[in-house]
Parts: structure tokens; C-alpha cells; sequence
């Protein structure tokens, strides 16, 4: 199609108004199996530090280069947030928060927003210590969040009761707050009426706003990579299957080229995918680098790729590793 028709002509549909065209060019390089997938995802490991915690299920940095994780296990009293500078032996912490929190965010204030525990409230966290209630998503229970590049606020949300089996009348939605707190959208279903996502576990965006969820299927950690636009179209799902029988991603991440990293926890990989779903990277590194239990990603503002993980056989804590990705997949 030349671009006078594109425009004229296709563009000018209703039905076709969330279509995209692409050259065949892009098609054939695109096309299944045209794609090569590389075993080798980080380059080179820089450092390694203990943490006090278990495992380190979330992990942030900052623009200031403050570290953020936590540690959310089965019991509530081992549950805790803290903040941190690396430093070149150690871990300086500089702040803990001991609250039950499942998952946290940062706005561009540098506050945290967290969620806790058997609470349906989204609450921040002020440099000063303050602790507020934001945003109350009664009779709704909150899962993840996210703030994203223009400072809205991204909650992974579902009903009240056990999380699974999912069922019709189950509601499970990823809902787009702007920086005051107001709901401007809400993703829900695709053009066909199917649920998009079943747990939202953790949310990241791209530099297009593109939302990306780590999905759970499953009380055994199961799950895909959904990949949904602001207006509610799927772009793609990713399940890993093709390469392992199982699929568990918990952390994930966006590089500056917008691909998108994921923790596997059960294979100790990372994944390493592109905008359009097709798999750039695969390595298992815990045979090739010594990491197991990867449970959270993040870059730094050098660009380093953060993991953190659970703690290893006849280890007491959980760690963070401070790796170098391979520049093709950045």
C-alpha cells in the first residue's frame, strides 16, 4: 500500500483505527524463526552483595541512585522495605521501612508509593517518613503498581477472595490514575472481550507508554508477559514455553531500546524480548554466571543491569548482583 492510500485509505477507517501498517519488508524480518536468539544476555557480573533480607522480591533505583527493595515472604514480621547508596564493598542503608508491603513505585518526587497487605490503599511514603493514604481501591484489593515516565500511577487490581482459579465473574484490572490520583483508563478486556490479565504481579512501561504485566496463571507462579497499548490492544503475549516447559517471570524490566528483561525464576534465566514479542535472548545464569533465584530487575543510571534474587543453597540471604548486558540487547 503507498502512503496516499495509507492514509487516505486505510487510516480513514473506523474498524481499522487501531491497526497498524508496517512495510514487507518488515514482515519478512519479522516473520517466525527469522529472529536469531542468543544464549548469551550478561556479559559480565561487576558485583555482588548479601543483603539481610531472604530474597529481594522488588528492587528500584532512582534518578539519585537510591536503591530500593524489599522482601515479601509468608511471614508478615520478616517483611520490610529498605533504601540504600551501593557502595563499592557494601550496602549503605539508609532508611527501613517495616510495613508488609507486596509491591512499591517512585514518582518523579522522589516518594514511595507502596502497597500493603490485607489494605485495598495505595499510600506514600515522603522522604520526611510521612506515611499517606493516596488512592483507596475498596471493595477492589491492589497487586502492583507502577509509575511510569509522565508520572501516572499504574495499580494492578482484583477482587476480593482466593486469587485463583480465575473465573467470568472474576475482576482483573490494570488501572491508569494521573499524577492526581484521578482514573483516566481502564484495561480490562481485548476488541474481542477476553480477559487480558488474570494477576497482575509487577507492571513496567516503555518509552511509548505500552503497558508490559508480569501475569499469573497460578498459585505455583506460573504465568506470561502481556503486552497492552493505552487503548486497550493487545499487542502481544509471551509464555517462554517454546523454549522451557515452564514460565515463572516475576521481575522485569525496560531497557533504553525498549526491550523488555525477565527474571525466570524457575529455569534461573533471563528472557530478553523486543516490542513486538519476538525473543532476542535467553540465558540461564545460574549455569553460566553462578545467580539463582532471580525475583527482581532494574537498571541503575549507568546502565547496569540490577538482579535480585533469592538466597542460594546453604545461604541465609537474598542478593543483589550488579551485571553488564550485552549492548545488542540494551
Amino acid at each position: 500500500m503507498c502512503n496516499s492510500c495509507k492514509v487516505t485509505v486505510h487510516q480513514g477507517l473506523l474498524s481499522s483505527q487501531d491497526h497498524d501498517v508496517i512495510s514487507i519488508q518488515d514482515i519478512s524480518k519479522s516473520s517466525p524463526g527469522s529472529q536469531e536468539v542468543t544464549s548469551i544476555v550478561i556479559s559480565s557480573v561487576f558485583n555482588s552483595y548479601t543483603t539481610t533480607l531472604p530474597a529481594v522480591n522488588t528492587l528500584l533505583c532512582t534518578n539519585d541512585d537510591l536503591l530500593i527493595f524489599n522482601y515479601c515472604g509468608n511471614t508478615c514480621a520478616k517483611h520490610q522495605v529498605m533504601s540504600g547508596k551501593l557502595l563499592k564493598s557494601s550496602i549503605k542503608i539508609l532508611q527501613t521501612l517495616k510495613k508488609s508491603i507486596f509491591d512499591f513505585a517512585t514518582n518523579k518526587d522522589g516518594e514511595i508509593l507502596f502497597i500493603e497487605y490485607d489494605t485495598n490503599k495505595i499510600q506514600l511514603l515522603s522522604p520526611a517518613g510521612e506515611v499517606n493514604t493516596v488512592l483507596d481501591i475498596s471493595p477492589m484489593k491492589p497487586l502492583a503498581i507502577h509509575v511510569n515516565k509522565d508520572n501516572e500511577v499504574i495499580v494492578g487490581i482484583r477482587e476480593q477472595g482466593p486469587p485463583f482459579p480465575v473465573q467470568d465473574f472474576s475482576v482483573r484490572q490494570v488501572i491508569i490514575f494521573g499524577s492526581d490520583y484521578q482514573r483516566k483508563i481502564t484495561l480490562e478486556f481485548d476488541k474481542k472481550g477476553n480477559k487480558l490479565f488474570r494477576y497482575a504481579l509487577r507492571i513496567r512501561t516503555d518509552s511509548k507508554n505500552v503497558v508490559y504485566v508480569s501475569d499469573r496463571f497460578d498459585n505455583d507462579g506460573n504465568g506470561r508477559i502481556v503486552a497492552v497499548d493505552r487503548n486497550g490492544r493487545l499487542k502481544f503475549t509471551y509464555d517462554g514455553q517454546t523454549y522451557s516447559e515452564t514460565f515463572q517471570p516475576q521481575g522485569i524490566t525496560i531497557t533504553p531500546n525498549d526491550n523488555i528483561v525477565v527474571a525466570d525464576y524457575d529455569n534461573d534465566a533471563l528472557h530478553v524480548i523486543n516490542s513486538k514479542g519476538d525473543l532476542l535472548g535467553l540465558q540461564s545464569i545460574f549455569k553460566d554466571l553462578g545467580i539463582n533465584d532471580p525475583c527482581s530487575l532494574c537498571f541503575d543510571n549507568e546502565g547496569y543491569l540490577l538482579i535480585g534474587c533469592g538466597k542460594g543453597k546453604n545461604e541465609n540471604y537474598g542478593k543483589i548482583h550488579v551485571a553488564k548486558m550485552v549492548d545488542s540487547l540494551m
